[in-house]
């Protein structure tokens, strides 16, 4: 059985490259020249055209309202309908690759386990799991990489509570994702995303059965007989793959930015109450996910004053949008901006389903990390922190305190 996870991702590295997607490529937490200089000519620009009759353009989006504007029409499609070995296919249960009204009848069934009541009901869990955490982390004694010590084990040890995955299984489940993910032999990457997907069908079964009060059992419990296996399973993956990798690498970032702007934690330590709209601006300046997949036009429409053909596309670039008309202090991060605007989970249908939980764990996780310890530090501070490919990947992160 083939790694779904690793098709689609692979599918979309070859349209990105091919389009020119290197642009995002970080220089520290910032866009690298070459986009800055695309954000500089205006909110669209054009990566290439397809050398044929009519051939098709790949726009680049850029700025905030245009972005909004590709995300939240129903002139454009989500899914892939160009290049690689998935073009023309949506997988079940993935949301990003559904349309309406196929991707409002799945949304409607899987969103009830987000409700804002039952994040508060999980809020204690979460912060035992970052006490945790970061007990073990003092126990330990620096330096520690705060990568595989701080922000895998706090992601995928929520994602797995929030979805219901026993702590016996948690560790081998995260670890042939992360494989599935990481390894750079694309044998192993096959074989551990097949224990994934095959750990995935198996809970699926047990919650059939036994449907408890975790994600998975709200599911099957409310729309039961509405829900394919395969869509829950999809979803369940879509949902682990996400806590388990962006919360992850947002976490690790989060204190990388931390230990570069002391000054400006030390607000949200002592001082909350002058830094209201922290988590915002933290969300905006890191923007963890520079982009999303390409849009396809369905039909001619205008972005930005830029005719937009049927069958074009349009890649909505979050980083540079992020980024766009943000003056302040320290190159534009400031922790005390007030309510600044972003896209960092998207926009429209497809805003991203985990922001509820991914948004809980971070207003848990980095205040805890700054009372725990303030004098954090880069342990080897003439070590330049090394940044795998697009989207924002901190490989290691060893810090002292």
């Amino acid at each position: 059985m083939a790694d779904e996870n690793d098709v689609v991702r692979d599918t979309f590295e070859e349209i990105n490259v091919s389009r020119g997607m290197d642009l995002h490529r970080r220089d520290r937490f910032d866009p690298v020249p070459e986009l800055r200089a695309l954000m500089a000519e205006g909110p669209m620009s054009v990566l290439g055209v397809e050398d044929a009759p009519e051939g098709r353009t790949a726009w680049l989006a850029t700025g905030y309202d245009e972005i909004r504007q590709v995300l939240g029409s129903d002139r454009f499609s989500a899914k892939l309908l160009y290049g690689g070995t998935a073009a023309g296919r949506t997988w079940p249960g993935f949301l990003t690759q559904y349309d309406p009204p196929e991707h409002t009848r799945l949304r409607r069934m899987v969103t009830p386990p987000f409700t804002a009541r039952r994040m508060q009901r999980f809020r204690p869990r979460v912060e035992k799991i970052v006490a945790a955490v970061l007990d073990d982390i003092e126990d330990t004694g620096g330096p520690v990489d705060f990568v595989p010590r701080f922000g895998w084990p706090i992601a995928t040890t929520v994602t797995c509570d929030f979805l219901g995955i026993p702590r016996d299984d948690q560790v081998g489940l995260s670890r042939a994702l992360h494989a599935s993910r990481s390894e750079r032999s694309g044998k192993r990457r096959v074989a551990a995303g097949n224990k994934f997907w095959t750990y995935m069908e198996q809970m699926v079964a047990r919650t059939r059965r036994d449907p408890g009060d975790d994600m998975f059992g709200v599911v099957v419990r409310e729309f039961g007989d509405d829900i394919t296996d395969a869509e829950l399973k999809g979803v369940a993956a879509f949902v682990m793959g996400a806590g388990g990798d962006q919360v992850a690498r947002y976490l690790a970032a989060g204190a990388w930015l931390m230990v570069e702007h002391p000054d400006q934690f030390a607000l949200l330590r002592d001082d909350p109450d002058a830094a209201p709209d922290w988590l915002d601006e933290v969300t905006r300046y890191l923007t963890s996910d520079e982009k999303t997949t390409p849009r396809v036009a369905l039909e001619d429409v205008r972005i930005g004053g830029c005719p937009v053909k049927a069958g074009d596309t349009v890649t909505p670039s979050f980083l540079a949008a992020n980024r766009r008309d943000f003056p302040g202090p320290e190159d534009g991060f400031d922790i005390t901006r007030v309510k600044p605007a972003h896209v960092a989970f998207g926009h429209g249908v497809h805003h991203c389903l985990g922001r509820p939980l991914a948004e809980l764990v971070f207003r848990v996780a980095l205040p805890a990390l700054a009372h725990r310890f303030p004098g954090l530090r880069l342990a080897e501070p003439d070590r330049e922190i090394r940044l795998g490919p697009p989207p924002f990947d901190v490989e290691a992160l060893p810090l002292d305190w």
